[in-house]
């Protein structure tokens, strides 16, 4: 049986017991020194309170044996008084509870409790004796799992008179949670929890504070319970369980901030070890718009070899550093991770990296393999990426097919279009541009042709043979104008 039922119970019997020797004295009175008409005899045997002198001699007798811890002799010198004697209500009470005793001594649980209710049923012994009765009795059917049976024994005691006190609180709240009547052990929970606060140095023990925290949970009452579990971080602060369970506890009520900075203290206080601990912390970080701070501790842990360098956690540090905009410190990882999975998702974001490094004929490349590679859910915004990276290296026709390929996707077909619009309208300007130099290159190219005329002539080797003079023309006018200044005409140009 358990320790602490057994103490419990031996201690309750004590005020059971009271009233044996006080009636065997008061018999062995009787028996010494008075005699007793068969009248009188009679009326004492049917009084209740009073033995008759037979069975109270017996009796004296069997409670020198339970002196004696002869159980095995008591229990059968009880039964056989029971069994074969005529005797009135308060003698088979008193011989019932004694008998329940000494099969309680012989771990004779059923027959203690068959005997003891048997008693608290004959309703004939003293309201003090019953009570402690009831007590003990639901104590034992408690231990002999029938929780119902032992909660309403131990509260009609308490309604008859029986002070509350911290033990029979514990145990009635532990009773009710078995049987999961929350609301009905929640009274005895909390008393349990503020009697062990008032009476305790240390205050509450962890069982009793474990018990209230139980069915603050199994009855939703998260303020308390959040106050419960403060408590319980604050006096027990080396014990990770608490912390782990404060931090759930903040989540569930969405004050997710504070559930991140309780992470960040058991992380800082050497509590999270697990690589699942750690990247969860690293997580948080990304969640709270901090991801630089994630990858520097994600990027610690994984090269101490505490976090498992598994492609999921390799790919955790380069998102981190990708969202903090570290493109450098993101690119190895990212090649890592690409390589080794080759997953078009993950070149990918080795191929965003690039382009955000400025790497744009790499991020190209890139791109491009990932769409080869499949798996993508916006090929499109690809295919913009990619227009995006020829338009930074200058080449208009790769960037326009690029684009055309993005007005597939719907949701990529806009910024395609603009993105095309964009392209016609640059190859405008630089038409127009174009046209603009060619005109002023020729209406330069006319006056230096005009100069060249005025100029004097001073060698016949100006001359070609058929005696037109030769000019010296700027070469970039060659493509308008012969060696002689006339204007060549649009099928002549080279």
């Amino acid at each position: 049986m358990e320790t602490s039922i057994r103490t419990a119970l031996a201690a309750a019997w004590q005020c059971v017991a009271k009233a044996a020797p006080a009636m065997v004295l008061a018999l062995a009175v009787i028996l010494s020194g008075v005699t007793l008409t068969p009248a009188h005899a009679a009326t004492l045997d049917e009084a209740p309170g009073v033995l008759s002198p037979s069975v109270g001699n017996r009796l004296l007798e069997l409670i020198e044996m339970e002196g004696e811890e002869r159980w095995r002799e008591v229990e059968a010198g009880y039964s056989e008084m029971i069994d074969n004697g005529s005797l009135s209500p308060y003698e088979r009470a008193v011989l019932l509870r004694q008998r329940g005793r000494a099969r309680y001594e012989l771990d004779n649980l059923a027959g203690a409790i068959s005997d003891w209710r048997s008693t608290i049923a004959l309703a004939i012994l003293p309201e003090d004796d019953a009570n402690a009765l009831r007590i003990n009795t639901g104590q034992l059917l408690m231990v002999a799992d029938d929780y119902r049976g032992g909660i309403n024994l131990i509260e009609a005691a308490i309604a008859r008179g029986v002070p509350l006190n911290r033990d029979l609180a514990a145990r009635l709240a532990q009773a009710h949670a078995r049987v999961e009547d929350h609301e009905g052990g929640l009274p005895y929970a909390r008393f349990a929890f503020a009697r062990a606060e008032e009476e305790e140095a240390d205050g509450a023990d962890r069982q009793t504070y474990s018990l209230l925290l139980y069915y603050y949970q199994q009855l939703a009452m998260m303020p308390d319970q959040l106050a419960l579990m403060e408590a319980m971080v604050t006096r027990w602060p080396a014990e990770k369980a608490n912390w782990t369970s404060y931090a759930s506890l903040l989540a569930q009520l969405d004050r997710e901030a504070d559930a991140f900075e309780v992470n960040r203290i058991m992380y800082l206080n050497g509590m999270l070890t697990s690589s699942g601990e750690l990247v969860r912390l690293a997580q948080y970080y990304s969640w709270y718009d901090y991801p630089y701070g994630g990858a520097v501790m994600l990027e610690r842990e994984l090269n101490a070899g505490r976090v498992e360098a598994s492609t999921a956690n390799m790919q955790l540090l380069a998102n981190l550093w990708r969202h903090a905009r570290e493109w450098e410190r993101a690119m190895p990882v990212l090649e890592r991770v690409a390589t080794t999975s080759g997953a078009g998702t993950d070149f990918e974001a080795y191929g965003e990296a690039l382009y955000q490094a400025g790497r744009f004929s790499e991020a190209e490349a890139i791109f491009v393999q990932a769409l080869n590679r499949g798996g993508l859910s916006r090929p499109g915004d690809i295919w913009t990426y990619i227009g995006n990276a020829r338009m930074e290296q200058d080449d208009l026709g790769g960037a326009s097919r690029a684009f055309h390929r993005a007005l597939e996707w719907e949701y990529s077909r806009a910024g395609a279009q603009g993105w095309l619009e964009f392209i016609a309208s640059k190859r405008a300007i630089l038409a127009a541009a174009a046209e603009l130099e060619r005109q002023i290159t020729i209406e330069d190219c006319e006056i230096e042709v005009e100069r060249a005329r005025r100029q004097i002539v001073v060698s016949p080797d100006e001359y070609d043979g058929d005696g037109i003079r030769i000019l010296n023309i700027p070469a970039r006018c060659e493509p308008w104008f012969d060696r002689h200044g006339n204007r060549l005409p649009e099928a002549d140009r080279t």
